[in-house]
């Protein structure tokens, strides 16, 4: 796994390399700089009965500057390396995050259904976060840790192999306990951030949601829901780093233990006749293992940090790794030349191992230009049949045909280009209103825009009743306009698109009847050689179609015009009986 995630760190390959060159090169100096201080005590500060001393200034003087030197070169090496590491790993996040948004893009529904947006979202920001601040903030310490154990180490027994085993003892308690953290903490980390996908989706919704809250009056319920949430999360995020925080002061204890029994031996050393151990030896053996075990600290902080990423790090890679069922047969030379649209023994089902299809024999014929309408009541699958034709789920069995070719034969990029949905919930983006609707296709003239503006009967309230016009700003979501609005500019914003099928689903819901005749009317007109599918749940959106299809519980009952289904269907019977008793009450 780490092997796929370096691929990420080769555009900054150059910056890593140069990082890790620095972080060696600044340890080395630094590991170095105790052993020249006891030269420099050594031979430039003489004693022949240790209580008269005389100083070789010249000796000191050269020593000192070459330390001062060492010191620079430290200094600067570690400036370097901080601008390099900071270059490279805030590159590498920036990698994912571009990898993993690219791979969302190519998800299909079946894939979005597996991941909750809100997870989606925290996979996208936090995770990646996580995981490159780790990589930020551990690559000096963990580069520097093996470095200044090996060299410290052999100073260390070159002075003393003696006081070394003190060094032997603090390591090895060290290990056991910090290996012991890591072992607890680790399921914690993958907990917590789950509890953060978890808070996300419960924030997520109440905001997307405010308005329905208000009107029931709900907030009491959603801060409730929200405390419940945030307070799971807060107990084992405390949990979790009270336990980690057993680092540091089991870290001091290590530090502050080793000094003392250092200090002790290094004197029962010193005592014993003929000096088993000089005193500047012992201040720069104590100087080599406080280095070394603070580095070890450090280390240990490296550790928990990589144990935290750990769950980031799978998360991440669930998202990168998930395959999609739609497969692209991105060089394929196919085109489509006409809206005509066949459905051929299709069964859907939205997971292989359900037992009852969504979908059941779906078989039915469209031909270049007409206008068809399909109704059904609430869940007889009207938006999932759509869905198949631009291949957001991939049908189970069965084959879609447009201009007599198999849907799959097209890339995905051909067959999308040559389909344009209105989708059931309109949605603008923020921006203006002119390039919401370009949107659909960038490349668009003004009168071109006018063209479909009309059609969907929006030009006149763009230019009538917004203040700037086509420059309005919208806000996210198209909320600064109303239901009827949205759908109308949405509805633009397809036929601008100029597809070869265009699919509108339920996207006549908000519009008064007036407004709805005036934009069928318009699409039949004006759009002859564009295939119109209309999805609907009022018989007067689909009532003149060249032919309805009639859906109930996932199957087809009946195909044919309005008339005939009044006399032959019972379902699209009772559907037109209530609505026209529903139309009779409102009127």
């Amino acid at each position: 796994m780490i092997k796929k995630f370096a691929r990420f760190m080769k555009p900054y390959k150059k910056e890593f390399i140069l990082a890790i060159a620095c972080i060696i090169l600044e340890s080395s100096f630094e590991v170095f700089l105790p052993f020249m201080q006891n030269i420099l005590l050594t031979y430039g500060i003489h004693s022949e009965d240790n209580i008269t001393y005389t100083m070789d200034i010249n000796y000191v003087l050269m020593i000192g500057g070459i330390m001062i030197g060492i010191s620079l070169l430290a200094f600067f090496l570690g400036v370097f390396g901080a601008r390099f590491s900071a270059i490279s790993c805030r590159g590498f996040g920036y990698e994912i995050r571009k990898e993993e948004y690219k791979k969302i893009q190519e998800y299909s529904f079946k894939n979005l259904d597996e991941f909750r947006a809100s997870s989606l979202i925290t996979r996208l920001t936090n995770d990646v976060q996580i995981l490159s601040d780790t990589l930020c903030t551990s690559l000096r310490p963990a580069l520097r840790a093996p470095f200044m154990l090996i060299f410290s180490l052999t100073f260390a027994l070159i002075i003393s192999p003696t006081l070394s085993a003190v060094f032997f003892v603090a390591l090895v308690f060290l290990g056991v306990t910090i290996f012991s953290i890591v072992h607890v903490v680790k399921p914690r980390f993958l907990k917590i951030q789950k509890l953060l996908d978890n808070i996300n989706r419960v924030t997520q919704e109440s905001i997307i949601a405010i308005k329905t809250i208000k009107a029931y009056y709900k907030k009491d319920f959603e801060i409730e829901k929200f405390e419940k949430a945030n307070k799971e999360l807060t107990g084992v995020a405390r949990k979790t780093l009270s336990i980690n925080a057993f680092a540091m002061p089991i870290g001091q204890v290590a530090n502050y233990g080793t000094m003392i029994a250092i200090i002790y031996f290094g004197g029962i050393l010193y005592m014993q006749p003929g000096h088993a151990i000089a005193l500047n030896d012992i201040q720069t053996f104590l100087t080599y293992v406080l280095q070394l075990l603070s580095t070890i600290m450090m280390l240990s902080n490296v550790l928990m940090a990589i144990n935290r990423s750990t769950a980031s790090f799978y998360r991440i890679n669930e998202v990168i790794d998930a395959r999609s069922e739609i497969i692209d047969k991105s060089d394929s030379k196919f085109s489509i030349k006409d809206g005509s649209l066949s459905f051929k023994n299709v069964y859907f089902k939205y997971k292989a191992d359900a037992k009852e299809y969504v979908l059941k024999d779906i078989n039915f014929s469209i031909k270049n230009g007409e206008f068809v309408g399909i109704i059904g009541q609430t869940g007889s699958a009207k938006s999932t049949l759509i869905s198949l034709i631009d291949r957001f789920y991939e049908a189970s069995e069965g084959e879609i045909l447009i201009s007599n070719n198999d849907i799959k034969d097209y890339s995905l990029h051909e067959l999308r280009e040559g389909i344009s949905i209105s989708f059931q919930s309109p949605l603008l983006f923020k921006g203006t209103v002119l390039e919401n609707l370009k949107w659909g296709n960038k490349d668009a003239t003004m009168e071109e825009i006018i063209k479909a503006c009309k059609i969907a009967e929006c030009y006149d309230f763009i230019t009538k009743q917004l203040s700037n016009g086509f420059d309005t700003m919208i806000s996210q979501g198209g909320t600064s306009v109303s239901g009827g609005q949205r759908q109308r500019l949405c509805i633009a914003r397809a036929i601008i698109k100029n597809p070869k099928i265009l699919i509108l689903d339920d996207s006549f819901s908000a519009l008064d009847k007036i407004t709805e005749a005036k934009v069928k009317e318009n699409l039949k007109r004006d759009l002859p050689e564009m295939t119109k599918i209309v999805i609907s749940q009022k018989i007067s959106a689909i009532k003149d179609a060249d032919k309805i299809i009639v859906l109930d519980n996932g199957t087809i009952t009946n195909i044919g015009k309005h008339d005939e289904l009044l006399k032959t269907d019972e379902i699209y019977k009772d559907i037109d009986s209530l609505q026209q008793i529903g139309g009779a009450q409102n009127a």
